[in-house]
């Protein structure tokens, strides 16, 4: 039986320390017949040279460089420089079990499936394994997902779809067919590419193996992740969101509320990102810009969704009634307690 060509993508940015431990994850799959087409965004690191150290071991070994663009991007170069059947995206830092490509290619039964959905493990800093998400097996028929998307629209619910792509296995041709693209967006763009593609898929599959391994960052470094441009990140997801998922069932309220209910906290952790030292901001001119933002995203003419927890209502409530100076200052009171240990605390208000 001819094995189906694997097309495996893999982002890197200023991955210089971790990229050759994820590599060789992907260089000892029991099934062979892949190409890893590794897309260097532009990193000021040694990540270039460590990317064609080894491309030199091994002839299925792809090197690209771009300009620095955002691991969306760089993506889409390695699904345009991509000629398998099916392709992965897993992360430059994490690291793939030698068996998954082979029980991946198994799990979509020769093109009856179109995306197989399978288990991972989150792994801190400690090397201890602080989260297994693992998936029942099952068969669901895209159209019944679309048509009832509250239980997938959330990564962390059961069967959640949405998310990072490491932990989905797509059908290249359905990506060729439809032009699907990852999102230009510094943050969010892997929710997007997902909401775009599910649009089309056919027949999913969902297996109970755990093939992944995600090293987690630190969190201490969250503040670091986010582009001083957020704010058009969650704004582009929305409107993504509004393209795609919102499209599907105009009855399905549950969907439309988590949608919400996610632009809203995503407004405000934006609004928060303007204390990061990247913004420099002025007091005076965080609220001429908090002030644009609300404009710009629209956020204010979102229905409150229910859902949500008490400390975005009270930031929510207090920005509909244009008290944007008080609701300043509790988001202010908030980050100070985060960065003093109090996280705790605010995340049972939320």
């Amino acid at each position: 039986m001819i094995e189906e060509l694997v097309s495996i993508v893999v982002p890197v940015y200023n991955m210089g320390n971790s990229l050759e431990v994820c590599v060789d994850s992907l260089l000892k799959q029991k099934y062979y017949n892949i190409e890893i087409v590794l897309v260097d965004d532009g990193s000021r690191d040694n990540s270039l040279e460590v990317c064609y150290k080894l491309q030199k071991r091994d002839s299925r070994i792809q090197v690209y460089h771009t300009e620095n663009r955002g691991s969306g991007p760089a993506r889409n170069t390695g699904i345009e420089k991509a000629t398998g059947r099916y392709i992965y995206f897993p992360d430059a830092d994490d690291k793939l079990e030698e068996d998954a490509i082979g029980i991946l290619v198994d799990a979509m039964e020769n093109g009856r499936y179109d995306l197989v959905v399978f288990g991972y493990q989150s792994i801190d800093a400690k090397g201890n394994v602080v989260l297994k998400k693992q998936y029942p097996d099952m068969k669901r028929n895209g159209e019944d997902v679309r048509q009832d998307y509250s239980d997938y629209v959330v990564s962390t619910r059961r069967y959640g779809i949405q998310g990072a792509p490491w932990n989905k296995f797509f059908d290249l041709n359905v990506i060729r067919k439809h032009s699907i693209r990852y999102p230009s967006l510094r943050r969010h763009q892997d929710e997007g590419f997902i909401s775009r593609y599910m649009c089309y898929v056919k027949n999913i599959h969902f297996i109970k193996a755990i093939l992944y391994n995600h090293y987690l960052n630190d969190l201490k470094k969250e503040w670091d992740k986010y582009p001083v441009d957020y704010v058009d990140a969650v704004i582009g997801l929305y409107q993504t969101r509004k393209e795609t998922i919102l499209t599907w069932n105009e009855k399905d309220r549950k969907t439309k509320e988590i949608v919400e209910h996610e632009y809203i906290c995503n407004i405000i952790k934006a609004f928060e990102l303007s204390y990061s030292p990247k913004m420099k901001l002025s007091s005076r001119n965080r609220l001429k810009w908090i002030r644009k933002q609300i404009e710009r995203s629209q956020v204010l003419k979102v229905v409150m969704p229910l859902s949500l927890g008490r400390y975005q209502k009270i930031i929510f409530t207090l920005l509909k009634k244009r008290h944007i100076n008080l609701a300043i200052l509790i988001m202010h009171i908030k980050i100070i307690i985060e960065k003093n240990g109090g996280l705790d605390a605010f995340r049972r208000l939320q």
